[in-house]
Formats: structure tokens, C-alpha cells, sequence
């Protein structure tokens, strides 16, 4: 016959099965929550169980994870002024994608395609390489808006790419300039 120990041991790791999985459930039940950058000018909206980071990146203005299931993005706005008069996005694209694979080791990338952000002109790709010695899939999207060019950068490990690539996309596609960004003024302001 079983010891004591052994049905207490049992029944501790049937509570922390309970527990794991009562914390996927509210996890899933949580509102997605939308983020703004501090400028006020453009949002994002992440799903529930996301949450902002702000050691992520000291340049992004947008940065938030889920931890639990290894998916994150930033996002690095740069004003338009701070670029020559022949900037375009497929340079812009070109730039940060190859300052992109010089980070990484064993890196890859597909073609830039074009996509639609919120209207706004998008070039989308997925970038593979090795950061510390961790696989990262990278789903990145520099995107134009009237003053700004933006990288908006999602990633996972490589093991999960496949299972979180709709999650990723679906963030990104959430990218959006606010009314203050397109020079609109509260209705509450005469």
C-alpha cells in the first residue's frame, strides 16, 4: 500500500495541474488590450495575456510579450524628417532588414512583400537566426505612415513559429496612427 507521501505528492501535483490550467483559462477569457505609444500618435493592440515590457527595447515605443507563450513585439518609429529627401519604404525596408541579419547569427530571410497596414503601405517579412545561442523567428513589417517609417518587429522561437504566426500577423495588423497622429484635435478642444 501506498505511503501518506505518496498520495500527498500525487494530490500537490494534481493542484498545480488544476492551477495551470485554471490560469490558461482566465488567460484566454482576459480583453485584448491596446496600447498607445507615449507620443500619443500611434496604438497597438496585443491579445489578452499580453502585456507591456518596457525592458524589451530602449528605443521601441510600442514593446509588450506574453512570456508564458514566448511572443513579442516591439515597435521602432523614426521620424520621416530625420532621413534623406530620397527615402522611400523599400529602402527603408532594405536598411533595417540588413541591420536585421547582421544581429543574428545562422540568419535567412525572405523577400520583402507588400502588404497594407491599417491602409498605410507595409513590406513584410520573415527573418530566421540565432540570438544567445536561442532559434528566433522573426516577423517583421516596416510600415510608411505620413511623417513616420516604423518597424514593427513580432517574434517567437523557432520551435513555435508555426503555431503563433496568425497571433504575430494578427498583431501587427493591428499597428494604427490615432487621430492625434493625422492632425485630428479632440472634440472636446473649441
Amino acid at each position: 500500500m501506498p505511503s501518506p507521501k505518496f498520495y500527498r505528492g500525487i494530490l500537490a501535483i494534481a493542484l498545480l495541474i488544476c492551477v495551470a490550467v485554471a490560469c490558461k483559462q482566465l488567460q484566454s477569457l482576459g480583453r485584448p488590450t491596446v496600447l498607445t505609444s507615449p507620443d500619443g500618435k500611434f496604438q497597438l493592440t496585443v491579445p489578452a495575456g499580453w502585456q507591456e515590457r518596457p525592458s524589451l527595447h530602449a528605443k521601441a515605443t510600442i514593446k509588450a510579450a506574453n512570456p508564458f507563450e514566448e511572443t513579442y513585439v516591439i515597435v521602432i518609429s523614426e521620424n520621416k524628417i530625420d532621413f534623406a529627401s530620397d527615402m522611400t519604404l523599400d529602402t527603408f525596408t532594405d536598411l533595417t532588414r540588413r541591420s536585421m541579419l547582421s544581429k543574428v547569427t545562422e540568419g535567412d530571410s525572405t523577400p520583402p512583400l507588400p502588404v497594407k497596414i491599417s491602409g498605410n503601405d507595409g513590406r513584410q517579412y520573415v527573418l530566421e537566426g540565432v540570438v544567445d545561442n536561442i532559434r528566433i523567428s522573426y516577423v517583421i513589417t516596416a510600415v510608411e505612415t505620413a511623417e513616420h517609417y516604423h518597424q514593427i518587429i513580432t517574434w517567437t522561437l523557432r520551435s513555435r513559429i508555426d503555431q503563433k504566426q496568425a497571433t504575430l500577423l494578427k498583431v501587427t495588423e493591428s499597428f494604427r496612427p490615432t487621430d492625434v497622429a493625422q492632425g485630428s484635435s479632440p472634440a472636446s478642444e473649441p
